[in-house]
C-alpha cells in the first residue's frame, strides 16, 4: 500500500510538473513573439502589426484592447506576456538593431521579410475558406494601393511644438500606425514633419524625464485612438472576416513590396546576399514553427 501511494504521489507530481512546464512554455513563447514585435517596431518600414498577424496574435490582441474594462484573467496574462516581450525587444535591442541595419542592412531586412512571409499562409487560409470572387480581388487591390501610396509619402520639414495639443494628435497617429497592419509610422510622421518630435517623446519616456503634461496628452491620444480603432477592427474581424483578412493581405503585400524596394535600392556584396537569403529562409521557418506550436495549444 505504501509503495502504491508512493507511485501515485510521483505520478501526480509528474503531471503537475508537465502542466507547469506547459504553462510556462506557452507564456514564454508569447514573450518571444512580443520581443520580435517590439524589435520590428523600431525598424524603419517594418510594421509591428504585420509581425503580430504573422505570429497569429493580432486578432486576439485587438479584441482585448477594444474592451479594456472587460479583460479576463487569461487575456490579461496574454497581454502582459506580449507587452513584457515587446518592452524587452525595444529596450534591449534598439541599439543592436540600429547597428545591424548600419553594418548588415540586407541580411537584417531579409530576416524580417522572411518573418512576415512565413505568416502569409495563415492569412490566405482564412480567405480561401470562401470562394474567391471579384469583390475580394478588388478589396485586395484597393488595400494594396492605399498603403503603397501612404508608405511612399515623402518626408516633410519638422514642425515646431509650441502648441501642446500637437502631442495629443501625435499619440492618436502613433496608435493608428501601431494597430493598422502594414502602415509605416516612420513614413507618416516624416511626411507630417513630426518624426523628430516623436523620437524625443520616446527618448524622454525612456529617460524618465518627460514633462507630465506632454506625457498625459500623448498617452490620452494614444489610448483614445486605440480603443476606437480596436473596436472597429474587432467588428470587422467578427462580422466581415474575409474582407478584413483580404485587406490585411493587401496591407502585408504592399509593406513587403516597399521593404524589398528600399532594401534592393542599394548595392550589396555577394556575402551579404548569401547571408540575407539564409536569414530570409530562417525567418520563414521560425514563423511557421511558432505558429505550429501555438496551433497545438
Amino acid at each position: 500500500m505504501h509503495i502504491y501511494s508512493a507511485y501515485m504521489n510521483v505520478f501526480v507530481s509528474n503531471i503537475y510538473l508537465v502542466e507547469v512546464i506547459y504553462f510556462n512554455m506557452k507564456y514564454l513563447m508569447l514573450m518571444c513573439k512580443g520581443f520580435i514585435i517590439g524589435v520590428a517596431k523600431i525598424i524603419p518600414g517594418v510594421s509591428g502589426a504585420i509581425i503580430a498577424i504573422s505570429f497569429g496574435v493580432y486578432e486576439r490582441l485587438v479584441k482585448i484592447m477594444s474592451k479594456p474594462l472587460h479583460i479576463k484573467i487569461d487575456d490579461l496574462k496574454f497581454l502582459i506576456s506580449l507587452l513584457i516581450g515587446a518592452a524587452f525587444g525595444i529596450g534591449l535591442l534598439s541599439k543592436c538593431v540600429k547597428w545591424c541595419l548600419e553594418i548588415c542592412y540586407l541580411p537584417t531586412m531579409l530576416l524580417f521579410v522572411g518573418l512576415i512571409i512565413g505568416g502569409i499562409p495563415e492569412i490566405t487560409t482564412e480567405i480561401t475558406k470562401n470562394k474567391i470572387n471579384g469583390k475580394i480581388v478588388c478589396i485586395f487591390i484597393v488595400s494594396f494601393m492605399i498603403l503603397y501610396y501612404l508608405i511612399n509619402l515623402s518626408g516633410g520639414e519638422n514642425v515646431t511644438t509650441s502648441n501642446n495639443l500637437i502631442y495629443f494628435f501625435i499619440g492618436v497617429i502613433e496608435s493608428l500606425t501601431t494597430i493598422i497592419p502594414g502602415v509605416s509610422g516612420t513614413a507618416i510622421f516624416m511626411a507630417l514633419g513630426w518624426y523628430e518630435t516623436l523620437l524625443s517623446i520616446f527618448e524622454s519616456i525612456t529617460n524618465f524625464s518627460i514633462d507630465v503634461i506632454t506625457f498625459l496628452l500623448f498617452f490620452s491620444g494614444f489610448i483614445f485612438s486605440t480603443i476606437l480603432i480596436s473596436k472597429l477592427i474587432t467588428w470587422l474581424f467578427t462580422n466581415k472576416k474575409v474582407i478584413a483578412y483580404t485587406s490585411v493581405l493587401g496591407f502585408m503585400s504592399a509593406s513587403l513590396v516597399i521593404m524589398l524596394e528600399d532594401t534592393f535600392s542599394q548595392t550589396f556584396s555577394l556575402i551579404d546576399i548569401i547571408i540575407g537569403v539564409c536569414l530570409f529562409t530562417f525567418g520563414i521557418w521560425v514563423t511557421k514553427k511558432i505558429n505550429i506550436f501555438f496551433s497545438k495549444l
